[in-house]
């Protein structure tokens, strides 16, 4: 065999072996594509499933100014209190600095209800306590408390299926301030001070955990303390995990978590604006606010008692409708 033979059998080996490769990547880009899709098919039709009305209702999102939710845990293994609000936290979105405003409101605080008087505020959620009560009743007890704001969108957390939400991300990292042991006949909470990955179910007993001295509220010296302390600081640890997880491969076991742990009204396609905008949002642009509020007692009954001054001219202007232009 001559050397233009082998050549010939070399450049053709080669074109083989150059056609293969392609079909080959073709195949995985083939795949890739075809999970993206689905992964978006699924996450839009997902989103559908925790908005009831997402049929009955036209988009009211504007992006232009700051956007406030209402976030409300649940816990459905409470079966004998149906409206029980376990924890409130009200979060501005600001689309154009890519920031969020982070402030949990205590469920003893003292507020007054719209049509019922003084009383705590997780009350309104419960319809079996105010014939009235449920999500629109707190929405406006919470814009009575702080005038001038607008509670713009809402979203209902079953803390159950929260524990899958957190799971499916693959956990959060949260640095325990102190030793938390509670003990009782379903549930032990034991952990340990310092830095550690948790997975759902103890993320959410660190948030949960009100067994100590400070219990759900306190407050020295202006800086807030206790259980709503640690509530955001899972809220932060969540979008920091999120940060390294923002690809489809992700996006099916997540989805199906959320699908089964929230309820909200936002649209799917507000939902899908909102996650673009602030697609590359840290925890670093997360602030926590305080609450402006003691503990305290009026009628034998332990109390939140908010300071509505502060309210009206420190925490309004943070969840205020307009964006302060640079």
């Amino acid at each position: 065999m001559n050397m233009k033979t082998k050549g010939l059998m070399g450049s053709a080996r080669w074109t083989k072996v150059r056609k293969t490769l392609l079909i080959a990547v073709i195949s995985i880009l083939t795949i890739v594509v075809c999970f993206a899709g689905y992964s978006v098919i699924s996450l839009y039709s997902s989103l559908r499933s925790i908005n009831p009305n997402a049929d009955a209702t036209k988009s009211a999102l504007n992006l232009q100014g700051r956007v406030n939710i209402l976030v409300v845990g649940v816990d459905s293994r409470a079966t004998n209190d149906p409206g029980r609000a376990d924890s409130i936290m009200l979060i501005g979105l600001d689309p154009v600095s890519r920031t969020m405003s982070v402030m949990s409101i205590p469920r003893d605080s003292r507020v007054n209800i719209p049509g019922h008087g003084y009383d705590k505020i997780n009350a309104t959620v419960n319809s079996d306590y105010f014939s009235d009560g449920g999500i629109e009743l707190l929405e406006k007890t919470v814009e009575a408390m702080i005038p001038g704001i607008k509670v713009n969108y809402y979203a209902k957390a079953d803390f159950a299926g929260f524990e899958k939400v957190i799971d499916a991300l693959g956990g959060v990292t949260i640095n325990v301030e102190k030793a938390m042991y509670y003990k009782a006949a379903d549930t032990l909470i034991n952990l340990k001070p310092g830095v550690q990955h948790m997975d759902g179910k103890t993320a959410l007993e660190y948030a949960r955990f009100r067994h100590d001295a400070i219990g759900d509220f306190g407050s020295s010296n202006g800086e807030e303390l206790g259980r709503v302390v640690r509530q955001k600081a899972l809220l932060k640890a969540i979008v920091a995990q999120t940060t390294s997880l923002r690809n489809v491969w992700k996006l099916p076991t997540v989805i199906r978590a959320v699908e089964n742990a929230v309820v909200t009204d936002l649209l799917p396609n507000d939902m899908l604006r909102i996650a673009l905008a602030f697609k590359n949002t840290t925890d670093k642009e997360v602030t926590t606010i305080p609450f402006p509020g003691v503990p305290g007692t009026i009628g034998g009954t332990s109390y939140v008692i908010p300071d509505l001054d502060a309210l009206q001219s420190k925490i309004a202007p943070q969840f205020s409708p307009l964006v302060p232009s640079n």
